[in-house]
């Protein structure tokens, strides 16, 4: 038999008496463990975590980005949406599609990247939005102490890390392009040289300042709707001051499983939640822990349970305030039940049948009916199978304090840089936001005026016996679905603790391929490829990331202590106190 060396990182899991966060960024951990210290509660270092996220991490994140978060507070778990949304003046047909292309996601192609570059892919900003309203709703401290951080790495800059350096080099031409991102992101005109020059934003460090002392009016009012609404009509984008005046953070409810008697709780609307908690709904009917953690059989089963909820995902999934889409029926426990009962245990029934990808072919053929389940008014015409296009950088951060308040959110800037359109004398990096949505007309996904996109952001939450347990979440596009759902399985079946769940090897079926990390067993893998998988053997590495990039926090039931674990191979930190 064949040897060969195999990297296997580790990092130490923080355990902490009093509070904790984890984020993909020291600094950003380090503003919010300061702000729990300095008394703050779980939301206040989230929100200092979210603003800061936004300045140091501005390849994933950023103040005119999106983002998904849930808090669990005095005993009450409060979901809010600042996700995805279209510009009022968006239409299906606005982006003209060249073809579907062959490889990777399947997804169609748009003449010049429209929908995923420049001033015609820019969403309605939602960040700052989102943390004021967290604050408004749940906070303690000052808003200006928690945005201050922000400021301070946003006017006197920071020093970016190599990962920074490389997303830099890589959207280099587009900055030049656009010009405005070159004057922040290209030092003399090239990328910043490591532990030399800083990334320096002073006119978003104006702008935050007037989040200090204005909340979301600040952006939302005044003369920031217009200079965007002026700066986008002069260059062909659509973005106006009214997409910003209008915009509301939708706080409900949240949407939940149970999961071997342990709640799992989601962000309510089409997102990366109802997906992942879809998948362990199914898995719920199973004796997983029996089969062995990344046995061949545990991991067959895994991808077929994922493939099933993903075919669901884009044939059903869409904003539900612009057709009917069947959320309660999917979650349904009778719904799990019915999609277990036709899982395939033996054979991998829902890949390599075509060189389509798999939950296209699926999605059209409407393998399972959730409106049975639904206690919605099915449809008279169901919308055509809607897959999205997808992006891939976004940053996770959570937190649990003292009183074991906890939050989990996810945030993003859509693609690496988003739009990579700054709008000039603002300082704000408009996300790429219409990217995740479907550009060919007809779909439960496809554009409209303000409408929601299918998010991939999967921020999570588990209460045992309603008391607080975990808080997870990931950067990673579509794989963060199967990720969150494989590290949730990891603790509650297999025993693991919050890092070890995090670090040891995962397996993804997002895409055309079933992708195995390099770390599983050999054998293991030829035992899938012998039940009829796709499988393709990556390795993961701090450059490249085939895998979602996870942190996570759990308090321990016996001790009461929190213990924080984050992804081993990136700069992901945990702290506490």
């Amino acid at each position: 038999m064949a040897l060969r060396s195999v990297w296997r990182p580790w990092k130490d899991e923080v355990v902490a008496d009093r509070g904790a966060v984890a984020s993909e960024r020291p600094l950003t951990s380090e503003v919010g463990i300061e702000v729990l210290r300095q008394g703050g509660n779980a939301v206040d270092a989230a929100v200092a975590m979210g603003f800061c996220a936004a300045v140091v991490e501005p390849q994933s994140s950023c103040v005119a980005g999106h983002g998904q978060m849930l808090v669990h507070m005095n005993g009450r778990t409060t979901a809010l949406d600042f996700s995805h949304r279209a510009p009022k003046a968006a239409t299906p047909d606005m982006y003209r599609i060249l073809r579907q292309v062959e490889h990777g996601n399947g997804l169609y192609e748009v003449e010049s990247h429209a929908n995923a570059v420049g001033h015609l892919s820019a969403g309605v900003p939602g960040v700052i939005a989102g943390l004021c309203k967290a604050h408004e709703m749940f906070g303690t401290l000052p808003l200006e102490q928690l945005v201050e951080p922000a400021i301070h790495y946003a006017g006197e800059g920071y020093l970016p890390d190599w990962q920074n350096v490389f997303a830099i080099g890589q959207a280099m031409s587009d900055f030049q392009k656009y010009g405005e991102p070159a004057k922040v992101f290209l030092p003399n005109g090239l990328p910043p040289r490591l532990g030399v020059d800083k990334v320096v934003q002073r006119d978003l460090a104006d702008t935050l300042r007037r989040v200090a002392r204005h909340g979301k009016a600040g952006v939302y009012e005044g003369d920031i709707p217009h200079a965007v609404e002026e700066y986008m009509g002069a260059n062909g984008g659509c973005l106006s001051a009214a997409d910003f005046h209008d915009y509301k953070v939708e706080v409900a409810e949240p949407a939940s499983v149970t999961y071997r008697g342990v709640e799992i709780v989601g962000v309510p609307v089409s997102s990366g939640c109802t997906t992942a908690m879809q998948i362990l709904n199914v898995l719920d009917n199973f004796d997983v822990a029996a089969l062995g953690h990344n046995s061949a059989e545990y991991l067959h089963l895994f991808v077929e349970a994922a493939r099933h909820a993903f075919a669901d995902r884009y044939r059903y999934l869409g904003d539900p305030d612009f057709g009917p889409a069947p959320l309660r029926g999917i979650l349904s426990d009778g719904y799990a039940r019915s999609v277990a009962a036709v899982v395939d245990t033996e054979r991998a029934a829902l890949e390599g049948r075509s060189d389509k990808q798999p939950w296209v072919e699926y999605a059209d053929e409407a393998l399972h009916d959730p409106w049975v389940f639904d206690p919605q008014q099915r449809p008279l015409v169901e919308a055509a199978a809607s897959p999205p296009s997808v992006g891939d950088c976004t940053t996770h951060y959570g937190a649990i304090d003292a009183d074991r308040n906890m939050v989990s959110c996810t945030q993003t800037a859509v693609g690496g840089f988003g739009s990579r359109v700054i709008v000039p004398g603002t300082g704000l990096l408009l996300t790429n936001g219409m990217v995740v949505f479907n550009p060919k007309p007809g779909a439960a996904n496809s554009i409209a005026g303000y409408k929601r996109g299918l998010a991939n952001m999967v921020p999570l939450l588990a209460l045992r016996d309603g008391e607080p347990m975990m808080s997870i979440g990931a950067p990673g596009g579509r794989k963060i679905m199967n990720c969150n759902a494989q590290i949730i399985m990891n603790v509650i079946d297999f025993g693991m603790g919050i890092q070890e769940a995090i670090a040891v090897p995962r397996v993804d079926a997002a895409d055309r391929e079933t992708y195995v990390d390099s770390r599983i067993d050999a054998s293991t893998v030829d035992a899938l490829r012998e039940m009829g998988h796709g499988v393709e053997v990556v390795e993961e590495t701090a450059a490249q990331g085939n895998f979602a990039v996870p942190v996570g926090l759990m308090v321990n039931s016996d001790t009461g202590r929190i213990h924080a674990g984050v992804d081993v191979f990136r700069q992901a930190e945990a702290r506490g106190y």
